[in-house]
């Protein structure tokens, strides 16, 4: 019985530790992981501006999902991105952090007290000291505005007052930035005649130059941007107009362009669309947009995540073996010795019995 006691608290052990060494697996050394095969970006030049792209995380809101799991899965899904974040901002070191909408998953049909909760969740998830130099635009699921729905002024307003009231326009006397509304078919264009004296970036939730349509021919007539920044369909590809040229992009690697040539000299405009950061939008691919700016000269690549619904079925997985493995263990330990104790009693019994 000691000997069995013994070999019950080596197994219970070992599954103890094997659950801790999955845990710090899944929860902390994952991302150190995704993190060995970003490809890191020199600045050669003292005007280098390094920018962090964020598409798409939208935090998740108490509506949609009403099940007993949605608060841990709500608490799963900010520590996520926040780790991701946190790790993305080390990496890159960032100027600017730019976030290109649906920041919120149910900001359009949020009440007041849900709205500022959700607020302040986000911005503790992306909260940083030392790098608050952003800009947002709204994403469908922030202000609404998808298959025609309706737009009120006040989730315009709501979004302006929490994310847009300190944003930046322009960033070292080079850089330009224009936020662009295609729900509302609208964009910010106050200095007109200082827009040749800067590098121009369009940010915008919804992809441009793949619509086109009145409001591409105002953005191209007006702002002339060398380079557009998009999100919405949590893919990653570079688009190229006027031709029909569409890139997708999911290697780790790093793509060059050179913003003067391009529009000069080839008379084209550049798209990036940045994926999703959120592994709860379905996508294998998910991750964080790098840019490096060194005067005309674009340096771009995908910081990729971890998917984390493969590391949530490795604790199912996990679970259900230790369930299995505890119940054979039983069996084949306790069952014999049963056996062994009945056979034990028997002989003992046919042993008192006379013989004659």
């Amino acid at each position: 019985m000691a000997s069995l006691r013994v070999v019950n608290r080596l197994v219970c052990r070992g599954f103890v530790v094997m659950t801790l060494l999955l845990i710090f697996f899944n929860e902390i050394l994952i991302y150190y992981i995704a993190q060995s095969s970003w490809q890191n970006i020199d600045c050669k030049l003292e005007n280098c501006t390094r920018m962090l792209l964020i598409a798409d995380p939208q935090i998740l809101g108490n509506s949609y999902d009403r099940s007993s799991h949605s608060p841990l899965a709500r608490y799963d899904s900010d520590r996520y991105l926040q780790k991701s974040f946190e790790r993305a901002v080390s990496f890159t070191q960032p100027h600017i952090i730019v976030f290109l909408g649906d920041l919120l998953d149910e900001g359009n049909i949020a009440t007041a007290q849900e709205y500022k909760q959700y607020v302040q969740r986000f911005k503790r998830i992306y909260h940083h000291k030392r790098f608050n130099n952003r800009v947002h635009v709204p994403g469908d699921n922030d202000i609404g505005g998808e298959n025609g729905d309706y737009i009120s002024n006040s989730n315009q307003r709501r979004f302006e007052n929490e994310f847009m009231s300190e944003d930046l326009f322009d960033y070292d006397n080079r850089l330009r930035f224009f936020k662009i509304n295609r729900m509302l078919l609208d964009f910010t264009n106050p200095d007109r005649e200082h827009n040749s004296e800067r590098l121009r970036i369009g940010v915008s939730h919804a992809p441009l130059l793949i619509g086109g349509g009145p409001l591409l021919r105002a953005i191209i007539s007006d702002l002339d941007p060398h380079i557009i920044f998009s999100a919405h369909w949590h893919e990653s590809r570079i688009f190229i107009y006027p031709s029909t040229k569409v890139i997708n992009f999911y290697e780790n690697a790093v793509r060059h362009f050179d913003l003067k040539a391009l529009k000069e000299q080839e008379h084209s405009y550049l798209e990036i669309m940045v994926p999703t950061c959120s592994y709860r939008m379905g996508k294998s691919k998910i991750g964080m947009g790098y840019a490096v700016l060194e005067n005309y000269n674009l340096h771009y690549t995908v910081l990729w995540q971890p998917n984390r619904f493969i590391l949530l079925f490795t604790y199912v997985f996990w679970g259900l073996f230790v369930l299995c493995s505890a119940i054979v263990y039983k069996m084949m330990t306790r069952c014999p010795f049963r056996v062994a104790k009945r056979q034990t009693l028997y002989s003992r019994v046919s042993s008192t019995i006379p013989q004659f």
